[in-house]
């Protein structure tokens, strides 16, 4: 009787054996061993990304001889010129005058839309909650939203759309009343200081200057989803996917090429400029151009011709 019962044990445990080795099985579905994995990266989320795609292949070391092209091309203009080039499969950068500062702009925004989301995440205010545009937000400098009038009303989830999109100072000064409406005066504070652009003005340090080296932080975490969440991250990208103004950085970059960036217009300064992601197939990388003192013809010119210069050097190396 007793060897009988030792007999069953071990059956059930050679049972029980087989139906966790299959259940495991089921549940990593392993593929044949040469099949790519790229197709469900869901299954390998603690793994590097990079890894998953077989990117190794697609890693450059050495962009000091794109630094020397746009050094050409920059000297063939008079005026002052900012460029930052970060390579996003090995975060390799170079830069020329990337920490100097200059007018930012319209390129304020983005920072703005993250300080938004930030707040919501925060439980300090709701995404769907509606705004009444106001007489005191209406701002014919950039977008078509003050012609709406005053009375209107918009989500702040719409206001960040058109504010991104359409780089509507509208939209702009509305969402800077959210912040004054819960208390925070200056909405840039927290989140310039996050990046390490501590504000003074006392020392000139406002949040209408920048310098790429710090503006270039701030889309790279969105692009990682290191300040605010993936969600809100994916949401802003995806806004500045659609925004018309693609006469500079885009204007380098082959049609069908995604590029999710912002523009800054300071008419009065001469100082325009561009920012954003290059989606290039298996090589994305960060670009953020600028210029000051040239007209904006010459401006555009000059970021054409960088920005092409940059994507011909990753496709081709």
């Amino acid at each position: 009787m007793l060897i009988g019962l030792k007999q069953f044990f071990a059956l059930l445990a050679l049972v029980i054996f087989f139906v966790a080795g299959f259940g495991v099985a089921k549940i990593y579905d392993r593929a044949p061993r040469n099949a790519p994995v790229v197709s469900d990266n869901s299954r390998y989320m603690l793994i590097n990304p990079t890894i998953l795609t077989n990117s190794s292949k697609h890693f450059i070391i050495n962009f000091t001889p794109l630094r020397d092209k746009i050094k050409q091309i920059i000297n063939a203009y008079p005026h002052k010129t900012y460029f930052y080039f970060s390579y996003l499969n090995n975060a390799s950068w170079v830069g020329i005058n990337e920490r100097e500062t200059f007018v930012a702009a319209s390129l304020a925004k983005v920072p703005l839309a993250m300080a938004i989301y930030k707040a919501a995440e925060e439980g300090k205010l709701s995404l769907t909650q509606p705004y009444t545009i106001e007489e005191l937000d209406l701002n014919f400098g950039f977008g078509d939203l003050y012609k709406t009038g005053i009375d209107r009303s918009f989500t702040l989830e719409e206001l960040i759309q058109i504010m991104l999109e359409q780089s509507d100072n509208t939209a702009q000064s509305a969402l800077v009343n959210v912040f004054h409406r819960i208390g925070i005066d200056s909405p840039y504070d927290e989140i310039y200081q996050a990046f390490g652009w501590v504000l003074d003005i006392d020392k000139n340090v406002n949040a209408n200057e920048i310098n790429l080296k710090t503006l270039s932080a701030m889309y790279l975490s969105l692009y990682n989803a290191t300040y605010i969440s993936a969600e809100h991250s994916q949401r802003i990208l995806e806004y500045l996917t659609h925004t018309p103004f693609n006469d500079k950085l885009a204007a380098g970059v082959p049609l069908g090429v995604v590029v999710s960036h912002k523009i800054g217009v300071s008419g009065e300064t001469l100082t325009y400029s561009d920012c954003g992601i290059v989606y290039a197939p298996n090589r994305n990388y960060l670009l953020c151009l600028g210029s000051e003192g040239a007209n904006e013809n010459e401006a555009r010119k000059l970021m054409k011709d960088t920005s092409k210069a940059t994507y011909d050097f990753v496709i081709q190396n």
